[in-house]
C-alpha cells in the first residue's frame, strides 16, 4: 500500500509516518507519511493555483473523468474492499455494499449530474416594473474546500464529499482519519489514475494541530466535516474566524418506530441490519427502537433471535458477519453506555460481551430492553451494535419519544398502511426518514445527507448538496432603452403619489379603491411610459385579478 501524501499531483513522502492498526488482529497494516504544517500549506496552495483551470474545465471533460475512475474503480474493488477491511475492519461484502458499489453509483451519477447542474436557470422578474428585465441564476463554485472525513465509512463519506466538491468547479483537500488513511489515499490515487489535473486533489493525513491549521486558512472557502458534536462545535468556532462557509454532520441517535401494523419479520430483520451492519459504527444507524406493545414481544423475540445468528469474527473470513470495531476507546464507549443501562434497571437480552479468543476489539451485538431515556444509551450516540427496544401504546407517543433527543439525522418508521407513514414522516424531527427501510439514504446520490439540532447543519450529496458548495449568483439585465428609470433621483411628490396608487391598483383587496388608483394614474400614464416599458403594463394586467 502506497501510504504516501498526494500533493499537487504527486506522491510526497514526508519522512514522517504513522502506522495503521488492523483491529482485528492489533497487527500494523501499513505505514503513512504525515503532513507538517508546511505540507498542509502547499497542500491549500495547490489547490488554490489548480482552481481556476479546474473550475473552467468544461463539464463534459468532469464527466470523462468521474467515468474513467468509475471504471478503476471497478478493476481494483478487491483491493479497496481488502484495504478497508483491514483498516477499518467490515467483512469485504459489506465493504463492497456499503462502500464501493455506492461509489461507482455516486461517480455515474455525479458525471451527468455536473453537466445539469452547471446550467444557468432563467428567472422571471414577479415585479411588473422589471418585466423587460432578463434575469438568471447562476451556480459558480467557491474555491478550495477542505474535507474532513471520519473513519467509520473511510471510502465512501471522503469519495461523497468530493465528488460534490469536483463536480460542482471546486478543488479539494482531503484529510482522512489517521485511523483509516491508507484507504483515503488509495481514494485519491484513483482518481490521480483517472486523469484528475494535479491539485484538484490534495490527500494529507495530519496531526490534528495542522488540521485546525487547515480550516483557518483564509484561501479555503469552504470546510465539510462529518464526525462528533464536540469536534464539529470546534471546528465551526475556527472557521468563524474567516466566516468559512462550512458544512458539518455531527452524528445521530436515530429512532425506529415499529407501528401495529408493520410486518413484524420484515422490521425484526430490518432492525438487525440496521442497528448492527459496519458494527454499528454509522451516523445513521439504529439506535433505539420504539415498538408498539401489542406486538413487542413478538418483535423482540425474533430480534434477539436473529442477532444471536449473527456470525462475529475476523472480517476476512468468508463466513463472518460483523467484524470488530474500529478503535479501543468507541469499544470502550459503548460497553459504559450498556453498563449505565443495566445499572438503571434495563436487561441484556443477548451480546453485549466482547469475544473470547479473539485479539481485537470484537464486541458481540447486544439487545436491550427494559429501557428509557434516563439512560445514556437512549440519549447520546452509543456509535456501537447495540439495540435498546422500547414499547409505545399510540403513535403520537412514539413521535414524541423519537423528538426527545438533541439530534435529528434520520429516522425510519414501519408499517404497512401508507397514511401512517406519511403521517409519521412529517412529524419526526431529522432531515431524512425511511419507511420499512434504514440506512438507505446515505448512499443515494440523488437523495440529501444532514440533519438539525446537533446533527449540525447543511446538506450534502445530490443537487442540494450541491448548492451548498456554489455562490448562487443571481443576474439580471435590461437593455431598455430608457433615459431615467421611475425609480431614480429625483423624488417628487407626484412620483410619491404614482407609487401610492399603484401599491393600491395591485395589491388593495377592495375593487373599489382599485378603480380610484387606476383613474387617478390614467392621467400620467404618458410620464410613466418614459420610464417603464408599455409591455410591463400589458404582461401585468392578469396580476390585478390575481392579487
Amino acid at each position: 500500500m502506497d501510504g504516501r501524501l498526494i500533493l499537487a499531483g504527486r506522491r510526497v513522502d514526508t519522512g514522517e509516518s504513522q502506522e495503521s492498526i488492523n483491529p482485528a488482529t492489533l497487527e500494523p497494516v501499513g505505514r503513512f507519511s504525515l503532513g507538517s504544517p508546511r505540507d498542509c500549506d502547499l497542500a491549500v496552495q495547490a489547490a488554490k493555483s489548480a482552481f481556476p483551470g479546474w473550475r473552467d474545465v468544461p463539464a463534459k471533460e468532469r464527466k470523462q473523468i468521474f467515468l474513467r475512475a468509475k471504471k478503476i474503480l471497478l478493476e481494483r474493488g478487491a483491493e479497496v474492499a481488502e484495504t478497508i477491511a483491514r483498516e477499518k475492519g467490515g467483512p469485504p461484502t459489506e465493504n463492497w455494499s456499503m462502500e464501493i458499489f455506492p461509489v461507482l453509483e455516486a461517480l455515474d451519477y455525479y458525471a451527468r449530474a455536473g453537466v445539469k447542474n452547471s446550467r444557468p436557470r432563467r428567472s422571471r422578474p414577479h415585479i411588473f416594473l422589471f418585466y423587460h428585465k432578463r434575469s438568471e441564476f447562476r451556480f459558480q463554485p467557491l474555491g478550495p474546500t477542505l474535507i474532513i472525513a471520519p473513519w467509520n465509512f473511510p471510502f465512501l463519506i471522503p469519495a461523497f464529499d468530493c465528488l460534490s466538491a469536483l463536480t460542482t468547479g471546486n478543488t479539494t483537500i482531503l484529510r482522512p482519519s489517521s485511523t483509516t488513511a491508507l484507504t483515503g489515499l488509495l481514494l485519491g490515487e484513483i482518481f490521480l489514475e483517472a486523469g484528475l489535473p494535479p491539485g484538484v486533489l490534495n490527500v494529507i493525513p495530519c496531526q490534528t494541530q495542522y488540521a485546525e491549521g487547515l480550516v483557518t486558512s483564509p484561501d479555503v472557502q469552504t470546510v465539510m466535516f462529518t464526525g462528533s458534536s464536540v469536534i464539529g462545535k470546534k471546528i465551526m468556532a475556527l472557521a468563524s474566524r474567516n466566516l468559512t462557509n462550512l458544512t458539518l454532520e455531527l452524528g445521530g441517535k436515530d429512532p425506529m418506530i415499529v407501528c401495529r401494523d408493520a410486518d413484524v419479520e420484515r422490521a425484526a430483520r430490518g432492525a438487525v441490519w440496521g442497528a448492527f451492519c459496519n458494527c454499528g459504527q454509522s451516523c445513521g444507524s439504529i439506535e433505539r427502537a420504539y415498538v408498539h406493545t401489542d406486538i413487542a414481544g413478538e418483535f423482540t423475540e425474533r430480534v434477539t433471535a436473529l442477532t444471536r445468528e449473527i456470525e462475529v469474527g475476523d472480517p476476512l473470513a468468508e463466513d463472518t458477519d460483523l467484524g470488530p470495531m474500529t478503535t479501543l476507546p468507541q469499544l470502550r464507549l459503548v460497553e459504559e453506555h450498556i453498563r449505565d443501562a443495566v445499572d438503571r434497571g434495563a436487561e441484556v437480552l443477548c451480546g453485549g460481551d466482547r469475544v473470547s479468543g479473539l485479539k481485537g476489539y470484537f464486541l458481540r451485538p447486544a439487545v436491550l430492553t427494559k429501557v428509557d431515556h434516563s439512560m445514556r444509551i437512549m440519549r447520546e450516540e452509543t456509535f456501537g451494535p447495540t439495540l435498546p427496544i422500547m414499547t409505545f401504546e399510540k403513535n403520537e407517543e412514539a413521535v414524541d419519544l423519537a423528538n426527545d433527543s438533541e439530534y435529528g439525522l434520520t429516522a425510519s418508521v414501519w408499517t404497512r398502511s401508507r397514511r401512517t407513514a406519511a403521517a409519521l414522516a412529517d412529524a419526526i424531527e431529522t432531515g431524512t426518514v425511511s419507511v420499512n427501510d434504514h440506512m438507505t439514504t446515505f448512499p443515494e446520490p440523488n437523495a440529501i445527507w444532514g440533519g438539525i439540532k446537533q446533527t449540525g447543519f447543511g446538506r450534502s450529496h445530490g443537487p442540494y448538496g450541491m448548492l451548498e458548495l456554489m455562490n448562487i449568483k443571481y443576474r439580471s439585465f435590461d437593455f431598455a432603452r430608457k433615459k431615467d428609470l421611475l425609480w431614480w433621483f429625483p423624488y417628487s411628490r407626484r412620483t410619491r403619489s404614482l407609487f401610492e396608487n399603484a401599491a393600491s391598483l395591485y395589491h388593495h383587496p377592495s375593487a373599489g379603491r382599485k378603480a380610484r388608483a387606476l383613474g387617478a394614474l390614467a392621467p400620467r400614464l404618458g410620464d410613466i411610459l418614459r420610464k417603464v416599458p408599455l409591455l410591463n403594463f400589458i404582461r401585468s394586467i392578469p396580476g390585478l385579478f390575481s392579487k
